[in-house]
């Protein structure tokens, strides 16, 4: 049995949830107050600033850094791709073929998108997924009437649909949450069902922001289907031949650019890289900022002094668990108690092992929490990075989506407990 909580857990907490309030209101700046609040925490529970082990010098900030390196790095070769793919007209050609086709069907051609990023999600995990598909579609989206936070939830509700169907996800949390790897494919499909009756309520209602009275269907062209064919390269990179997302996109650009007939490929795509690398400075200060209060949150020492109060704060009972987790869904946002990429980072795995709650219902509302976790964060790593490329306000675009997540988070809790308890 876990020792009783203490008044500073308590504390923190409240913290916690005083510089979240203040990050929403824009008091102050996530990039400041996370890493702060990070650091502070991991000190306060009596992490030491150098020496061996977990520390403040070294496992925070630099490795917590390091950590995201590979999402920084992602986002850099999409800068890269969505300049080549402007820059050479490629998105026009697919525009063209989108217009001439099903410019007198546009309620079909939001399905077309959200459709096709169900599909890249599938294959691609984490950023790769809704970058591609936000350097694709988003300018579409708002040419046929959408406004930005409308165009970029449709895309991360079909992003998070596509996810549940991903196996990479699957392994992933059954892993980490030490669960069977059928039950955790199996609730998924569930969520997945979810997801699709929220997409198809999306589209529903948000319909009728489509006006095409200023659109002309065009005349029929030529296309240069050897770069259109760039599109859908990365994902058939990643689906056949098992590469990641970075190999796919540096693939995908070399043969762009060995199509566009350029006598020094490898020159170009270094000043390119250069040119992306310039443009993705905010993000990857943003992004660093986050891996610092990751690791800082999941240190041995506030792991440990947080998971009492956690434990204490569980309910015991099915009713009181639907209702928890359900009305509680926000504490899955700015990396809180319940977000697996966050404070709950370390805290999941001691709960799990502590509560007298059924594991299985207890890891179901994890899974659900986090795989919408992916759809209504701000400062999850590829919303940082698809915000910050579109230039939209996260906290329009987060109440926009919210609602979808907390129903779909509620429903598939109440199939975990049913499907737990028969």
């Amino acid at each position: 049995m876990m020792e009783n909580f203490t008044l500073l857990s308590v504390v923190i907490f409240i913290m916690f949830l005083i510089t979240a309030g203040m990050i929403i209101v824009r008091k102050i700046e996530f990039v400041r107050a996370l890493p702060a609040f990070g650091i502070i925490t991991a000190l306060l529970a009596g992490v030491p600033i150098t020496g061996n082990g977990e520390n403040i010098a070294n496992f925070v900030i630099v490795q917590g850094v390091i950590n995201l390196a590979e999402p920084m790095f992602i986002y850099v070769l999409s800068m890269m791709f969505a300049k080549f793919i402007i820059e050479y007209k490629i998105k026009n050609e697919l525009y063209y073929l989108c217009e001439f086709y099903l410019m007198d069907k546009p309620v079909y051609l939001v399905w077309c998108i959200a459709i096709v990023t169900v599909i890249i999600s599938t294959v691609i995990m984490n950023i790769g997924a809704i970058m591609l598909s936000a350097i694709l579609f988003i300018s579409l989206l708002l040419k046929i009437g959408f406004n930005k936070q409308t165009a970029l939830s449709l895309l991360l509700l079909a992003t998070g649909l596509g996810s549940c169907l991903n196996s990479g996800y699957h392994l992933l949390y059954a892993n980490l949450l030490n669960l069977n790897l059928e039950s955790v494919k199996d609730f998924y499909y569930i969520m997945a069902g979810l997801c699709f009756i929220a997409l198809m309520v999306y589209i529903s209602i948000n319909s009728n922001m489509i006006k095409l009275q200023n659109w002309k269907k065009p005349a029929k062209q030529k296309v240069n289907f050897k770069l259109l064919c760039m599109v859908i390269m990365p994902v058939v990179f990643i689906y056949i031949l098992k590469i990641n997302v970075e190999c796919s996109l540096i693939l995908t650009l070399s043969y762009g650019y060995l199509v566009i007939g350029s006598k020094k490929p490898f020159i170009d795509l270094l000043f390119s890289l250069q040119e992306a690398i310039i443009k993705s400075v905010d993000v990857i200060v943003l992004l660093g900022a986050v891996g610092i209060f990751m690791h800082a949150v999941k240190t041995q020492a506030v792991v440990d002094l947080m998971a009492p109060l956690l434990l204490h704060l569980l309910p015991q009972t099915p009713t009181g668990c639907l209702l928890f987790f359900t009305i509680l869904t926000p504490l899955v946002l700015y990396k809180g108690p319940f977000n697996l990429q966050g404070m709950g980072a370390g805290l999941s795995t001691v709960v799990m092992a502590s509560t007298t709650m059924n594991p299985m219902v207890l890891g179901m509302a994890l899974l659900s929490l986090n795989t919408l976790r992916k759809i209504m964060d701000p400062i999850d790593v590829q919303n940082i990075a698809v915000m910050q490329y579109i230039q939209v306000d996260n906290n329009k675009v987060i109440k926009k989506v919210l609602p979808y997540a907390m129903a779909i988070n509620y429903f598939a809790l109440f199939y975990a407990l049913v499907a737990v308890s028969t």
